[in-house]
């Protein structure tokens, strides 16, 4: 979200290396995204968590399949 609109107005004269610094980019607003989904989910009770039908340990999954996915991406 964040590095896409950062970047979408820019033009770069050096020769792009096979968009391995978008990918770069993209992989670090993913990570960042994931985070901030982490802790918003973490920072809710378990009420609030249940009426998402999610429990803790939903949340601890959902965090670790987030994290290796950005590292396997």
């Amino acid at each position: 979200m964040f590095a896409s609109h950062a970047i979408a107005g820019l033009s770069f004269s050096a020769p792009r290396r096979d968009g391995r610094v978008l990918g770069l980019l993209l992989k670090l607003e993913a990570w960042l995204d994931a985070r901030s989904s982490a802790r918003a989910l973490y920072a809710m009770d378990d009420r609030g968590l249940s009426d998402l039908a999610l429990s803790r340990s939903d949340v601890e999954r959902v965090n670790a399949d987030a994290v290796h996915a950005s590292h396997v991406a």
